[in-house]
């Protein structure tokens, strides 16, 4: 398992991300405090919105 955070400062960072999160076969999960979305979800990602400090975590 491989960890670190990120911030997401537009929409179009966060369509780079879940693009390059989709390529992998590893899960990715992007975290929020308590709530934990699928890194390669866009929807879910972007439920997040931008200038937050999120982790990720990547199952490897």
């Amino acid at each position: 398992m491989t960890s670190g955070e990120v911030v997401f400062k537009n929409v179009e960072e966060i369509i780079c991300f879940v693009n390059q999160a989709e390529k992998v076969c590893w899960d990715v999960d992007v975290c929020l405090g308590s709530c934990v979305v699928d890194g390669k979800s866009l929807l879910g990602v972007m439920s997040f919105g931008t200038g937050k400090r999120l982790r990720v975590v990547i199952h490897d």
